[in-house]
C-alpha cells in the first residue's frame, strides 16, 4: 500500500519512538555486564535509521534492509569491541549458549556483545516494521517487552532495575498518541484539543517511577544453566602440576606482584583443594568465564598489580577471595581458582582487588566451622584426638600443627611419598618421615577426623622485597586451610628444615602400594564417541533455539517472505559441523588417531565427491577405488591410506612425523580436488550432506 507524505511522516514518527525505546533497552543492557557498554546503542539506531529511509517502500525491500541492518549494527558491535568475523558468525548460532553458561556479570566480549546487539537490533526491526499497520497499533511494543524480560533474566543476580520503565513508560504513551491512518498534522490537530494527554502522560511518569524505586529483590542465585560448562586441565591436578612447577631447574621467575599492598601477604594461592578420594585431592572444579567482579568486600582488602612471566601459566595467584580482577577470566563457583582467558605478556599488568586471609590470632575460636566426620576419616580419629589433645577448637588445630612441626621429620625422598589413603595413614602412625605433600594432606585428614572442615591449598609462599614480590618456581607450596566463618585461616604444620641424612625407618615387606603420586585415571576409549554424541547434542540444542526463534517470528507473520536467511543457516551449520568434525580429528592428543583421523577426512572429501564406499573395504581398497575421483594425487592418497593402516594394526617408530606427514597428504588430497571441479561444483561438495549421513558417510571412522 503507497503511503501518502502525511502518512509517511507519522510512521517515521512512530519508528523514531521506537528507536528511542531501543536505545533505553540497549543502555539497560548494560547490566547484563559489569560497567556500561556504550557500543550496543548501535543495535537498535542502525536498524530504526533503516527503517526511516525504507518506509515507503515496498515490503520486500523493507525486509532485505531490515535483515541487512541487523546485520551491520552486529558486525559493527562487534568490530567495536575488536571481534573478529567468526565472533559475529558466534553471535547468529550459538552466542546464546554462550552467554548463558557465563556467569553474571558478564564478561564483555565480543561474541558476548554481538549476541545481545542482536536481540536488541532484531527487536528494533520487527518492531519498526509493525509499526506502520493500523490494525496492530500497539503491537510493536511487544517485541521491547520480550527483550526488557530476557534483560532482567539475563542480570538477575543483580536485581530487577525497574527504573528503566520510567522512560520507556513515557515513550510508550508518546507512541500510542502517534496512531496510523492519519497525517502527522492531522494527529498533531487533534491531540492539541485532547485535555487527557497531559494528564495522561504524567501519570504514567509517577506510576512507573513509584512502581521502580521503591521495589528491589534480594541477593538471590543466578537462574541461568550452565549449558556446556569449560573444564580446564591445568587445574585439575594441581597438586602433581605443583610438583611439575617446583622440580624446574635451574628455578625461574613465573609471577611478579607489585603495590603497596604486598607487605600485606604472604601466601598467594591458586587453586584450593577439598575432594579428597584416597588416592589423591581431584576437585576437577567446573569453571565458567566472568566479568571482572567477581564477589564482595568481606574484610581487609589489597589492590596489587601482577605481571604473569611465563607464556605457559593459566592460574592467577590471589591472597584471597578475589573481588574485581581488570583481566577476562573465568572461575568455579566457590572462587577456589581462577584462570585467565586471554593472552597477557610480561609487560602487560593485570590489576586485582581481593580480600586477604584472616589473620589467625583475630579468629574467635567460636567461629571455626564444623563438620560431619565420614568415613574416609573416621579412622584416624583416635591418632587426632591423641595429637590435638583437649581444649577449643583453634587450641587444638594449633596443638595438631606444633606437633606435626616439632615430632615429625621433612623429607622429600621419604619412602612411601604418595598421597593415597594408606600411605598417608602410614606417615602419621609409623614413620612420621614424608615430604610436604604428605604433611599437608595429613593434616587436613586429622583436622576432618576431629570435626572440622579444612582443605588443601596450593600456591606460592615468599616474601616481598622492596615492595616487589617475585614468585618463582622455588616457591610453590602446599598448605591445609581452615574454615572459619570470617574465611579460610592457615597452618603451617611443615617443619622448618628438612632432614634427609638421617637413617629412615625399615619398609614394611607387606606395603606394596606405589612410591609416587599416581598419575591421572586415562579416559575411556568411548570418549570420541563421547564427543560425537555432545556434538550432536549441540547441534540439536542449535537447532532447537534456532526453530524456536524463527517460530517466534513466524508468529508475527514478518518474515515468511524470507527464503535465503534459512537457506544460508543451514548452510552455515554444515559448514561448522563439518570444522568442528576436522578440528577434532586433527587435534587427538595421540600422533596415531591423528593419522587415522586425516584419512578420515580425506574419505569424507572423497564421499562429498561423489565417492561410494563398501564398508567392508580396507584402506588400501579405498585408496583404489578413489583414484578414479583424484587424478592428480593418488601417490598421496595411496601414501595416507598405508600411514592409516600402520598407525591403526602396527607400531610406528616415530608416530609424530607420520601424523605431520598424514597432514601434509589430506592438504594434496584436498588441494587435488579442490583443482579439478569449478567454483560451483567446490560449494556443492563443502555444503554436501554425504559425508554426515550414516547410509552415505566414509565406513572410515577416526
Amino acid at each position: 500500500m503507497e503511503l501518502s507524505a502525511g502518512e509517511a511522516r507519522l510512521i517515521r514518527a512512530r519508528i523514531a519512538v521506537l528507536g528511542a525505546i531501543g536505545v533505553v533497552l540497549a543502555l539497560a543492557a548494560s547490566e547484563i555486564f559489569d560497567h556500561r557498554q556504550w557500543d550496543l546503542l548501535l543495535a537498535p539506531l542502525v536498524p530504526a535509521i533503516t527503517a526511516l529511509f525504507t518506509c515507503r517502500r515496498q515490503a520486500i525491500l523493507r525486509v532485505v534492509g531490515g535483515v541487512a541492518s541487523v546485520a551491520v549494527a552486529v558486525g559493527l558491535v562487534v568490530q567495536l569491541a575488536n571481534g573478529a568475523r567468526a565472533d559475529v558468525l558466534v553471535a547468529f548460532t550459538s552466542g546464546g549458549q554462550r552467554l548463558m553458561s557465563t556467569e553474571w556479570p558478564s564478561p564483555a566480549t565480543a561474541e558476548l556483545l554481538g549476541t545481545t546487539a542482536t536481540v536488541l537490533a532484531g527487536a528494533t526491526a520487527v518492531a519498526a516494521e509493525l509499526a506502520r499497520h493500523r490494525r496492530w497499533h500497539m503491537l510493536p511494543i511487544l517485541p521491547f517487552l520480550v527483550v526488557y524480560v530476557v534483560i532482567i533474566g539475563t542480570s538477575a543476580p543483580g536485581g530487577v532495575r525497574l527504573v528503566w520503565l520510567v522512560p520507556i513508560g513515557l515513550l510508550t504513551v508518546v507512541f500510542a498518541t502517534l496512531r496510523p491512518g492519519a497525517g502527522l498534522g492531522e494527529r498533531a490537530t487533534l491531540l492539541v484539543g485532547e485535555r487527557r494527554l497531559i494528564p495522561l502522560i504524567v501519570a504514567a511518569g509517577l506510576v512507573a517511577g513509584l512502581v521502580s524505586l521503591p521495589l528491589s529483590l534480594t541477593a538471590r542465585a543466578d537462574p541461568r544453566q550452565n549449558d556446556g560448562p569449560a573444564r580446564s586441565a591445568a587445574i585439575l591436578e594441581p597438586i602433581e602440576a605443583m610438583l611439575a612447577i617446583r622440580d624446574i631447574q635451574p628455578p625461574r621467575p613465573l609471577y611478579r606482584v607489585e603495590g603497596d599492598d604486598v607487605v600485606k601477604v604472604q601466601r598467594w594461592r591458586t587453586a584450593a583443594l577439598e575432594e579428597y578420594d584416597g588416592r589423591r585431592w581431584a576437585p576437577a572444579v567446573t569453571i565458567r568465564p566472568l566479568g571482572r567482579t567477581l564477589g564482595p568486600v568481606t574484610g581487609e582488602t589489597v589492590q596489587v598489580d601482577i605481571y604473569v612471566l611465563d607464556d605457559d601459566l593459566a592460574l592467577l595467584p590471589l591472597p584471597g577471595s578475589p573481588v574485581t580482577i581488570e583481566a577476562l577470566i573465568q572461575t568455579d563457583e566457590s572462587r577456589t581458582v581462577v584462570r585467565i582467558d586471554e593472552r597477557i605478556d610480561a609487560e602487560t599488568a593485570v590489576r586485582v582487588r581481593s580480600n586477604v586471609t584472616p589473620v589467625r590470632s583475630t579468629i574467635d575460636p567460636d567461629t571455626v566451622v564444623r563438620r560431619e566426620i565420614d568415613d574416609n576419616v573416621s579412622g584416624l580419629a583416635d591418632i587426632a584426638a591423641a595429637l590435638a589433645g583437649e581444649g577449643t577448637l583453634i587450641e587444638q588445630l594449633e596443638r595438631l600443627e606444633q606437633r606435626m612441626r616439632d615430632n615429625f621429620v621433612l623429607d622429600s625422598d621419604a619412602t612411601g611419598g604418595g598421597l593415597q589413603r594408606a600411605l598417608i595413614e602410614r606417615f602419621v602412625r609409623v614413620t612420621q618421615r614424608g615430604n610436604s605433600e604428605q604433611f599437608a594432606t595429613a593434616f587436613v585428614l586429622l583436622a576432618r577426623a576431629l570435626g572440622i572442615e579444612a582443605r588443601v591449598a596450593t600456591g606460592f609462599i615468599a616474601e616481598p622485597v622492596d615492595g616487589v614480590v617475585t614468585l618463582r618456581s622455588a616457591d610453590v607450596k602446599a598448605w591445609p586451610e581452615v574454615l572459619t566463618t570470617d574465611g579460610w585461616i592457615a597452618f603451617d604444620p611443615v617443619p622448618s628444615e628438612e632432614i634427609s641424612d638421617a637413617a629412615p625407618p625399615p619398609d614394611e615387606p607387606s606395603e606394596q602400594t606405589p612410591a609416587a603420586p599416581q598419575p591421572p585415571d586415562q579416559p575411556s576409549p568411548e570418549s570420541d564417541s563421547d564427543d560425537t554424541a555432545d556434538e550432536a547434542t549441540d547441534a540439536a540444542d542449535s537447532d532447537d533455539r534456532i526453530s524456536g526463534r524463527a517460530a517466534w517470528i513466524g508468529g508475527v507473520g514478518l518474515f515468511l517472505l524470507l527464503v535465503v536467511a534459512p537457506l544460508a543457516l543451514i548452510a552455515l551449520l554444515i559448514l561448522l559441523a563439518k570444522r568442528r568434525r576436522r578440528r577434532r580429528r586433527l587435534a587427538a592428543p595421540v600422533a596415531e588417531d591423528r593419522v587415522r583421523g586425516a584419512w578420515a577426512l580425506a574419505t569424507d572429501a572423497l564421499v562429498d565427491a561423489g565417492g561410494a564406499f563398501n564398508p567392508s573395504l580396507t584402506d588400501s581398497e579405498i585408496a583404489v577405488d578413489g583414484s578414479a575421483l583424484l587424478p592428480d594425487a593418488q601417490t598421496e592418497l595411496a601414501r595416507l591410506a598405508s600411514m592409516s593402516s600402520a598407525a591403526t594394526y602396527g607400531d610406528p617408530a616415530e608416530p609424530g612425523a607420520l601424523a605431520v606427514e598424514a597432514v601434509e597428504c589430506l592438504t594434496a588430497v584436498e588441494a587435488a580436488l579442490r583443482s579439478s571441479a569449478g567454483r560451483l561444483r567446490r560449494i556443492q561438495r563443502r555444503l554436501s550432506l554425504r559425508s554426515l549421513r550414516a547410509s552415505t558417510r566414509s565406513p572410515v571412522l577416526a
